[in-house]
């Protein structure tokens, strides 16, 4: 069924877990992580980020997206990741989105307080629910694209998010949600992620009103993943780790082949993978050890 982020967090929040937040830039993907989120029961986020836009444009992505979610015997909201500019996000509203990432983590902190504000007032009265981010997140994605170029790994904490700031912005704004910069990377890890949890919390005790969000999931080992939700994130971007995970497999299923595969064979041995992974997942959001 569809649903709203707002409202997802608030359940979420209440019973110590996290909505995870899934991009889906095609058909496979999508069915196989709501398949997975049906099977595991509990409510996520599918996302359509605009830099994928060369692959699926959103005109096509999100009317699909909103068709499966209401078929759905699960909550979904339907999500715009990492929107870069007001024109993109308007188009997703126009098509319906249910919640939407505006993301001007990239300016100083009054005029990304600025811009989002000027985005709640255009649509805070739809019901969308907004999530913004204070910090920067680093990049070691496996394909670069433009606004995602390769950051500088060798001391996380240059990106971590300010406490204060965090609260400035939450205090003037009221979004949904805040992303901040903790630990985690988009993409691939180099060495072993350590999280800051006490940095977590501290800005969990400043901004009692605002759900914590935290992108970069992929590679973070699971404890350290529960141990943030424990600590009060509550939407965690999960899809370098899914996205990739069909490749080996599919590179040894060609190379041990007599003859030609059909490619209708490899979607569905890709979305069988996907969906086990993304079970995986979501049993870790769904930190039923914690609510115990």
């Amino acid at each position: 069924m569809l649903a709203n982020l707002a409202e997802l967090l608030q359940d979420a929040k209440k019973n110590n877990y996290a909505i995870a937040s899934i991009n889906t830039p095609n058909q496979i993907s999508l069915r196989a992580v709501i398949a997975a989120a049906e099977e595991v029961n509990i409510p996520i986020t599918i996302n359509h980020a605009q830099n994928e836009d060369d692959h699926i444009p959103i005109e096509i992505a999100v009317p699909l997206m909103l068709d499966y979610a209401k078929k759905s015997t699960v909550p979904i909201s339907v999500h715009v990741d990492h929107g870069l500019d007001m024109k993109h996000i308007m188009k997703a509203v126009r098509l319906g989105v249910t919640s939407v990432m505006y993301d001007c983590s990239n300016l100083p902190l009054e005029e990304n307080i600025a811009e989002v504000k000027r985005l709640m007032d255009l649509v805070g009265h739809l019901g969308i629910a907004i999530e913004a981010e204070v910090g920067t997140m680093p990049n070691n994605m496996p394909d670069e694209v433009h606004g995602q170029e390769r950051s500088d790994l060798s001391d996380l904490s240059v990106y971590y998010t300010d406490p204060k700031e965090a609260q400035i912005f939450c205090e003037q704004t009221g979004v949904d949600v805040l992303t901040i910069s903790f630990g985690s990377v988009h993409g691939m890890y180099e060495g072993e992620p350590n999280l800051n949890i006490p940095l977590l919390e501290q800005i969990r005790d400043l901004t009692p009103n605002t759900s914590l969000g935290m992108h970069g999931g992929s590679g973070v080992p699971y404890d350290q993943i529960q141990k943030a939700i424990s600590s009060g994130i509550r939407k965690i971007n999960y899809f370098t780790a899914i996205d990739t995970a069909p490749a080996p497999h599919l590179a040894k299923l060609i190379n041990e082949a007599d003859g030609p595969v059909n490619f209708w064979k490899l979607a569905d041995e890709a979305m069988e993978i996907i969906y086990e992974k993304t079970v995986e997942v979501l049993r870790v959001c769904k930190n039923e050890a914690a609510r115990a």
